[in-house]
């Protein structure tokens, strides 16, 4: 019996894995919490560096170290992984300065792109579902016409905005707050 669930699980794994499908998180939120390294990027308007700026983003980006991994999300994505999707980080930020930052999760990912527009970046490839965490998120996953998946925020989050769990019918990850 345990070699056909075995087997079976193999077979759903080659499946997987030859149509080259993916699976999307969220960075901000969903698979770190970032607070520290925002709030270290808004302290540093008061020596001028405008919010949103390509500095801003610089600070944000060489930040990663001051940033909390969310273990619930991450073991998630290492179990579609195991079962042959491909994972895949699409952020919002900027890409300055971001070598480090991506360089850090290469041992979980298996692409990380920094876009505004995720629905295209989503619909260019073959996705089966993204986790994000906030209401947006959630509305990109309707452009694409993919799964959407609702990661928990941290309740330590400073980001407020953009936030109703279960809004959009969309399923709530477990163990992931």
């Amino acid at each position: 019996m345990k070699w056909k669930i075995f087997c079976a699980l193999a077979l759903v794994h080659c499946m997987i894995a030859a149509a080259n499908l993916k699976i999307g998180f969220d960075y901000d939120d969903t698979i770190s919490f970032s607070t520290p390294a925002f709030q270290k990027a808004f302290e540093a308007e008061a020596q001028g560096i405008k919010p949103f700026s390509p500095e801003f983003w610089s600070i944000i980006n060489k930040s990663h170290e001051i940033e909390e991994a969310k273990w619930g999300v991450i073991f998630w994505a290492l179990m579609a992984k195991t079962a042959g999707f491909d994972i895949v980080i699409i952020t919002v930020r900027l890409p300055v300065d971001h070598e480090e930052l991506v360089e850090k999760w290469d041992w979980l990912h298996d692409g990380f792109y920094f876009t505004k527009d995720k629905a295209r970046a989503m619909r260019r490839q073959r996705f089966a579902a993204f986790v994000g965490d906030s209401d947006s998120d959630m509305e990109e996953c309707q452009k694409a016409g993919i799964t959407a998946v609702r990661s928990r925020r941290s309740p330590k989050s400073s980001y407020k905005e953009n936030y109703s769990p279960g809004k959009y019918g969309e399923w709530i990850l477990p163990f992931s707050g």
